[in-house]
């Protein structure tokens, strides 16, 4: 990962009220290093009814994966797992 796009969302996510617009902003830097994320809305479930994931297909990495009842609150820990 480049260093830049991971200090980027490093301050990006620590920031105490980053905004949606920012978040996204952090998720192109995902794409910029050739990883992939996906976001779905699942109206089936009544809890965890948000799902973020990041799949890293170019490095021997797992796939990062969040459910929550917040859409923001998954983002950001998808976010916070990926710079790790």
């Amino acid at each position: 990962m480049l260093i830049d796009n991971k200090s980027y969302i490093k301050e990006i996510i620590n920031k105490p009220a980053c905004s949606l617009e920012e978040i996204i902003s952090c998720f192109e830097k995902v794409k910029e290093n050739g990883d992939a994320a996906v976001i779905k809305f699942d109206g089936e479930r009544s809890e965890n009814s948000y799902t973020v994931f990041v799949s890293c297909p170019t490095k021997n990495r797992e796939l990062l994966r969040a459910d929550e009842n917040d859409l923001k609150t998954a983002l950001l820990k998808v976010l916070s797992e990926y710079i790790e």
